[in-house]
């Protein structure tokens, strides 16, 4: 069937839409919806249909391989304007997520529907989706395009069994590329002081996450595996050998969902880090997260607290401040499916085991439960 939306229309409007809501928590959801929108039209292109074929069959396509593949089938100026649109919409996704510069592209196709047949499908047949936020409810839905163009949304847990193409701006890539960023602005704010030259040889002591366990992983079930995949981070905070707060982003790409044990085995804490025998940590799901924004906010509530008179001076009580000031600095939007606070947990002691899968340490949340161990890397 021919699909009746314009690139024209869609790129003439693309500005004044995305001006209107660059600063909204919607804004990442539209750029997603615009870009189902231009997929739709561009299924009806058999050149593009074959690039689109060419690069399906894995868990996630990035856009941009699909892009490169068209082009480079007899590429003309034509080609390239038909997919102006779409290299716009990759550019203001990756802005909103704070990624400039720092990702090859952010949108990602994930097939839907298909049971494992995707390449076998005619694209033409396929719907083209993206997962956004209902301006009035504030809850998550998937607008989706019909093959004649139409739009209808679904909540997340009614979603058709029809094959579809959905457009996503999560990705482990993405999520690595913005903690590092974040790590190295805290970094260059004097938030993750120097090792002193006096412990960098020698063993080195580590507290290694051994197992954990999520009650809600702050994603919505849903009935299409993948969908819903959320991607962890947790935020370290102690005193650095400076007297001043330290702070470290701990990417967890393998903490995928809840109700389920999870052996990592991770260095969550280097203890060579911190100047006392205290740390605490809490846990995020992040969801389209600006991680300038993250940074800025925790820099800020961290930024207060970094003189206490000395790196030793009540690490206890500094610890456990430091990490509510962190959890009071994140944005109230934050806690609504946007960045998810999970669960925190206040005093976390060097050299102490805590918790067994039978008997786990508990967050202050009860959403959290961890197995923690001590673990020593043996100089030379």
């Amino acid at each position: 069937m021919k699909r009746i939306l314009k690139a024209t229309a869609l790129a003439a409007s693309l500005a004044m839409s995305l001006s209107a809501t660059a600063g909204d928590r919607q804004a990442i959801g539209e750029v997603r919806e615009h870009a189902a929108k231009q997929l739709a039209e561009l299924l009806d292109d058999q050149t593009f249909a074959a690039a689109l074929k060419e690069n399906l069959g894995k868990q996630r396509t990035p856009l941009v391989d699909v892009i490169r593949s068209y082009r480079n089938h007899d590429g003309t100026a034509a080609r390239g304007d038909s997919t102006a649109a779409l290299r716009d919409l990759e550019r203001q996704a990756t802005r909103l997520r704070g990624l400039d510069g720092r990702i090859d592209g952010l949108l990602n196709l994930r097939v839907l529907g298909a049971h494992g047949a995707a390449r076998t499908i005619d694209p033409s047949d396929f719907w083209t989706a993206a997962k956004t936020v209902d301006a009035t409810t504030g809850q998550e839905q998937l607008v989706a395009f019909d093959p004649d163009g139409k739009p209808h949304r679904y909540a997340m847990d009614a979603i058709p069994d029809v094959p579809m193409l959905v457009v996503d701006t999560n990705s482990p890539e993405a999520t690595r590329a913005g903690i590092a960023m974040v790590n190295e602005t805290l970094r260059d704010l004097g938030l993750q002081g120097p090792e002193p030259d006096e412990v960098t040889t020698g063993d080195e002591d580590l507290t290694v996450l051994k197992e954990i366990h999520l009650a809600y992983d702050g994603e919505h079930d849903s009935v299409t595996e993948g969908l819903t995949r959320s991607e962890v981070y947790a935020i370290v905070n102690g005193v650095g050998h400076d007297g001043k707060a330290h702070v470290v982003f701990k990417d967890m790409p393998w903490l995928a969902y809840d109700k389920i044990w999870y052996t990592p085995g991770q260095d969550l804490i280097n203890w060579r880090e911190f100047s006392s025998n205290y740390v605490g940590f809490t846990l995020y799901e992040k969801d389209d997260t600006d991680f300038k924004e993250v940074a800025s906010a925790v820099a800020g509530a961290v930024s207060q607290l970094s003189a206490f008179g000395g790196p030793y001076a009540l690490p206890i009580t500094v610890v456990s401040g430091m990490t509510k000031a962190i959890i009071d600095a994140m944005p109230n939007r934050w806690l609504r499916n946007d960045d998810d606070y999970l669960d925190s947990f206040y005093v976390i002691e060097k050299g102490k085991d805590y918790g067994t899968r039978a008997k786990p340490r508990k967050g202050a949340a009860n959403n959290a439960s961890i197995v923690l161990e001590p673990y020593t890397v043996k100089g030379r």
